[in-house]
């Protein structure tokens, strides 16, 4: 049994902790995997063990799941219902065809109550890119960010082919690899789903499909204000907020540094001002905005997230005009 921690995770977890590993080694599964949806008949999407001399692990056997009806999603999920702060990675089976091909992916913070959840999939069909989304109820998921030709790293393959996937929570912040490459622009920010188990997906609109995985490792990860280190932010204050023309920026730093970064993400999770390193006077940080982006240009009105050098969030700040 690889199953590493069975225990409530809650987000105190120590970060680099690893929680749940799957292999299927030996043709059996380490984890107790759960259908996510189920069909009139009660016949849910369940994993499965495949034997397969291509798998990565290099033992001879994968997971795979399926969807059972065509425009059905087929999410199977593992773990606990309370996981908040983590990573999971993964090695998919990404199909590559010339029309209507399947979504092959990960998820993670499936939320049973609501049914949310979010995904890193790929769709190498005609579409050829990566997707990060979610699922909020709604009839059409939330696309979160598209990548496509040269922003995938390798590019988008020609054949079939196992590929690694991974997908990093922290708060209400998104981290997305592709073959252990970060994708452009992360990380996003979005905190419409708190805490939930991890889980393999596939969905094809026009037919039954599935989805092969194989080294499943879900990681403890630390919180925003952990990652920030020694160099902690106690306070942040911005003013005005909301503003028009200009605000002023500023928190303390304990730890002892004498420079740190500032940068103001989109409400998509876009990047649009980096600040750079900011000298420290004894032991603030000040800085002032005029809403422009790297480029000099005027943003649009609404809600930019500040982040510190190394992601963590500082603050909200609101442009009126």
């Amino acid at each position: 049994m690889k199953l590493c921690c069975a225990l409530l995770v809650v987000c105190s977890m120590l970060s680099g902790q690893v929680l749940y590993e799957e292999y299927f080694t030996g043709g059996a599964m380490q984890l107790n995997w759960h259908p996510w949806f189920f069909d009139s008949l009660g016949i849910g999407d369940s994993m499965r063990v495949l034997s397969d001399a291509t798998t990565p692990g290099g033992d001879g056997w994968v997971g795979v799941i399926s969807n059972e009806y065509m425009s059905v999603s087929g999410l199977t999920y593992a773990g606990t219902s309370n996981l908040q702060d983590y990573s999971i990675e993964a090695w998919i089976y990404t199909i590559v065809m010339p029309s209507a091909g399947p979504y092959n992916g990960i998820a993670m913070r499936c939320y049973a109550d609501s049914g949310f959840y979010y995904r890193l999939v790929s769709d190498f069909d005609n579409s050829a890119r990566l997707r990060l989304g979610m699922y909020d109820g709604s009839t059409i998921p939330v696309v979160i960010r598209d990548w496509s030709a040269g922003e995938i790293p390798g590019g988008v393959p020609a054949t079939s082919s196992w590929h690694k996937f991974k997908m990093k929570m922290i708060a209400d912040s998104i981290w997305a690899y592709y073959d252990d490459v970060l994708l452009p622009d992360c990380p996003f920010i979005d905190n419409s789903i708190p805490e939930g188990y991890f889980g393999v997906y596939t969905f094809n609109m026009m037919a039954a499909d599935s989805t092969k995985c194989d080294n499943v490792i879900v990681t403890a990860e630390g919180t925003g204000i952990a990652e920030y280190g020694a160099e902690i932010p106690d306070l942040i204050a911005v003013q005005p907020n909301p503003f028009t023309q200009m605000t002023d920026i500023r928190y303390q730093i304990t730890g002892g540094r004498t420079d740190t970064g500032l940068r103001i993400y989109d409400a998509s999770g876009r990047l649009v001002k980096d600040f750079g390193k900011l000298s420290v006077i004894g032991d603030q940080l000040s800085v002032s905005w005029d809403g422009r982006d790297n480029a000099g240009n005027s943003l649009a009105p609404g809600v930019y997230f500040i982040r510190g050098q190394t992601g963590s969030l500082l603050g909200k700040v609101v442009k009126l005009r």
